[in-house]
């Protein structure tokens, strides 16, 4: 497949973005369907909300097509599809009908089990160029990584841009792997996810018109958790690679988890205190945000990234010092709060 074809795709999948990102808008607002503030929010009018559904339609819909075209496998399909269609059902009833915790959280559990059984588990890990069988330490190690990157992704979406534009970093840089192994079906997965999400970007970029909604960063996460693992399994990209690539995420959204467990907080209820929120507090803007965390992962996750891709056997020591970095970030901008408070 040629590069112009994916050129085509993406103007293609961009463009149903853009449009559709409008319509869903219009009725949103039509239906008095809003994302009411808080005193924890990060912005200060109603707006719109459940736009993540322009991006997860088209991925599924890209996924079932393949299939039918040969190009990926029942299991993965299933495993795949299955998971994002559950967190998508039960994100879409959240963003409008705001369903306990329990509820969501059962339901990704089975969602990120379901799809696991799909797609193997967790089977093994290779670490410079050695593999290690896990057994059901894999499974049950597989389905925590999944329930974590499913309720952090939307835990990271509180700001305008902010989760599209790590959704397009991510989806972007594996893009370029996939296609530079010849792999086409995820090679056009990825495009899928990138061009719907800049579509999606330019609704979303601050002031912001519409949020993407659990609909949207749920489901992602999800995703992003499957894909790790598949590829993994699969040898084609390693778990380690996709740490890396989501560490701004997976830092912010852990340590400050530890943080409040750390100082006796409610953890399990909202809150503002990620690092990305105490940046916003401090005076940041919400496209000041966005773009510093573009920056950040074309600068510095993007090149630490390619060479865990490229030199394996030193995948591990980058995916480890890829953590310190995000982990001293994190503690300067707490740090900083906390002096001027």
């Amino acid at each position: 497949m040629s590069f112009m074809s994916f050129l085509f795709l993406f103007l293609i999948f961009f463009i149903f973005s853009v449009i559709t990102t409008g319509f869903i808008r219009n009725f949103s607002i039509k239906n008095n369907l809003f994302d009411i503030p808080n005193n924890r929010s990060s912005h200060t009018t109603p707006k719109p909300k459940g736009g993540g559904i322009v991006i997860v339609i088209p991925l599924i819909v890209t996924l079932i097509i393949l299939f039918f075209q040969g190009m990926i496998e029942i299991q993965i399909t299933k495993g795949i599809v299955l998971g994002l269609i559950l967190v998508a059902i039960i994100g879409l009833i959240d963003d409008y009908k705001n369903l306990a915790a329990s509820i969501r959280v059962i339901v990704y559990l089975i969602s990120a089990g379901l799809s696991l059984h799909f797609i193997g588990g967790l089977e093994s890990v290779t670490v410079n160029e050695i593999s290690y069988y896990l057994g059901n330490i894999g499974y049950y190690s597989g389905l925590l990584f999944l329930l974590w990157l499913t309720n952090l992704y939307n835990f990271m979406d509180g700001t305008d841009g902010f989760a599209a534009a790590q959704t397009i970093c991510v989806s972007v840089f594996c893009f370029f792997l996939f296609y530079s192994s010849d792999d086409v079906p995820f090679s056009i997965i990825m495009l899928c996810l990138a061009s719907t999400s800049i579509g999606f970007l330019y609704w979303n970029w601050a002031p912001a018109k519409i949020f993407m909604g659990d609909v949207g960063s749920c489901t992602i996460g999800l995703f992003f958790g499957l894909l790790a693992i598949h590829t993994e399994n699969k040898g084609t990209i390693s778990i380690f690679v996709w740490a890396i690539l989501l560490a701004p995420f997976i830092a912010d959204a852990t340590l400050t988890l530890i943080k409040r467990i750390f100082n006796n907080e409610n953890w399990h209820e909202a809150h503002n205190s990620h690092a990305y929120q105490k940046l916003y507090q401090h005076g940041l803007t919400h496209d000041q945000l966005a773009l510093k965390l573009i920056l950040i992962n074309i600068l510095l996750i993007w090149p630490l990234a390619y060479i865990a891709h490229t030199y394996q056997n030193y995948s591990l020591f980058v995916l480890v010092l890829s953590y310190l970095i995000m982990a001293t970030i994190w503690f300067l901008i707490q740090s900083q709060y906390k002096r001027s408070t």
